[in-house]
């Protein structure tokens, strides 16, 4: 009876305490304003169409937010087993609790992107709410300034999530996770992998080739297989005197639709 006792005092008093005046002042401060800068951006999700079937897709962002609101970016997509890619303006515009809202004119149509801001006001993580996507972003600053390929010298570790066109027309998850070496542009590495629960391991290279004067570029490798693997990649920019912070890439084969975000050590 006691330890009853203990228990309805305890929710009367929480009642008491998370009042909407309280539950309002425990929610996230307001910003003052947002930060303008270059971000690396990698958006995965799902399309939906009639009834329940669904196209996923994935996306690769090179985005800038100037003074005044203004956002220009650069993108590559894949919906289901088609790819396109193409430049594109915008806007920015802050909302309540630390929330931003970008507006984006893409090459084939609008889009809107919610995206919770950090203390700094940098974007974090994003999420598409218009109706038939379900689409969340992951946020990576970028410093100014081209890349090299020699920028992502040394070791590079990844973990790939993604989906195989399957016989019957639908998509069977995989996860890889990769070890590699990088020296001016080419790259030996280790991979580990899951296609549908099928586990296989393989080592493989491949050469990134950068276009002029840019962070992205294509990259292709072979696995010890014979399999031939195309990427679009983005590098992502880190301080000069430290080189790349790492690099994303977006699988361009039809058959496979994967996106990895690879950190250098």
């Amino acid at each position: 009876m006691r330890s009853s006792l203990l228990l309805l005092s305890a929710a009367s008093l929480l009642a008491q305490v998370m009042t909407p005046t309280a539950l309002q002042a425990a929610s996230p401060s307001s910003c003052s304003s947002l930060s303008p800068g270059r971000y690396a951006v990698w958006d995965m999700g799902v399309l939906k169409e009639s009834g329940s079937l669904s196209t996923p897709t994935a996306r690769l962002f090179e985005e800038r937010w100037l003074p005044g609101g203004r956002v220009e970016g650069s993108v590559v997509e894949r919906v289901g087993k088609e790819g396109r890619r193409g430049s594109y303006s915008g806007s920015v515009s802050l909302s309540k609790n630390c929330v931003a809202v970008v507006q984006r004119q893409l090459p084939w149509g609008p889009e809107r992107t919610e995206v919770v801001l950090d203390g700094r006001g940098r974007p974090l993580y994003g999420l598409i709410r218009q109706e038939k996507q379900v689409i969340t972003s992951s946020w990576l600053p970028m410093a100014s300034g081209s890349c090299r390929s020699s920028d992502l010298n040394g070791l590079v570790l990844s973990r790939q999530t993604g989906l195989n066109a399957s016989s019957g027309g639908g998509w069977i998850p995989n996860a890889v996770v990769q070890r590699e070496q990088w020296k001016d542009g080419k790259v030996q590495g280790l991979a580990l992998a899951s296609y549908g629960g099928h586990g296989e391991s393989a080592g493989y290279s491949g050469e990134l080739k950068l276009d002029p004067g840019s962070c992205w570029g294509s990259l292709v490798e072979k696995d010890q297989f014979g399999v031939t693997y195309n990427y679009w990649a983005l590098i992502v920019n880190g301080r000069k005197d430290k080189g790349a912070r790492g690099y994303l890439y977006l699988q361009r084969d039809p058959g496979n639709l994967t996106a990895a975000w690879l950190v250098r050590d």
